[in-house]
């Protein structure tokens, strides 16, 4: 399973790392951390400060569990919760990341336009974005979108998610695309680890349907989803 929680491989991980330029002293927002793996990769690699939020308990004791393992004791704060519920303050932050948790600030199409929103606020004049949102390769067919349901979260393709971005005044100076083989390794890791649960669990409802629910999800996936849905990961500048 990706370390990201998102088709990202490692190598890709690095190269948006190097792009982000953080400088010493800076101070980093994740929001939807997860796990916590991308921000403590980019704690690791500069002499700054980070703060992480996810509203999954797990992931935030994993986060912290990892942190401790590998960073400067106060290096990061990880926050259990809501992030509409934090408080933080306008323009305090030289980096923003928010790599699929747009969901957070709404939802269906308003909730990319509100992420873009409410990272602008939060970063500082000629602060940086790292946005991981979704997009569309293609047209999706009807019996896909039937099939994700609704809202299914994607509404632009991958140059409209770079145009929303710059029309509520960030500016993209970089982007990159998930490679089938980052998808392919995403999504048969989940099917994988399915199949494991349900193995060290026979016979059981809560396995068989998380086993019936991932084979069908990587139906949909193979079917339609492996040539028609993209994650792009857009590095914005604040010019403001």
């Amino acid at each position: 399973m990706s370390p990201f929680n998102s088709p990202l491989s490692n190598n890709k991980a690095d190269y948006l790392i190097e792009c982000l330029k953080v400088d010493n002293g800076n101070v980093v927002l994740d929001i939807g951390c997860g796990d916590g793996e991308f921000l403590i990769r980019l704690l690791e690699a500069s002499d700054v400060r980070g703060i992480g939020v996810d509203i999954n308990q797990a992931c935030i004791a994993t986060a912290s569990t990892r942190a401790t393992e590998r960073l400067r004791n106060g290096a990061v704060e990880f926050r259990h919760g809501d992030f509409l519920e934090q408080t933080f303050e306008s323009n305090s932050f030289d980096v923003v990341i928010c790599i699929g948790a747009s969901h957070v600030f709404d939802s269906g199409e308003m909730a990319y336009p509100a992420c873009i929103d409410a990272v602008t606020q939060l970063l500082k004049p000629g602060g940086r974005a790292l946005i991981g949102e979704s997009y569309w390769k293609r047209p999706p067919e009807s019996e896909y979108v039937e099939f994700i349901g609704e809202p299914v979260g994607i509404y632009q393709d991958h140059q409209g998610n770079v145009s929303v971005a710059e029309s509520l005044g960030l500016d993209a100076v970089c982007a990159v695309v998930s490679s089938d083989e980052e998808w392919d390794a995403f999504e048969w890791s989940h099917y994988r680890q399915a199949h494991r649960y349900a193995a060290e669990n026979p016979n059981t409802p809560a396995a068989t349907q998380r086993l019936e629910r991932s084979r069908m999800w990587r139906d949909g996936y193979l079917r339609w989803g492996r040539t028609t849905m993209g994650f792009g990961f857009y590095l914005l500048i604040n010019g403001t």
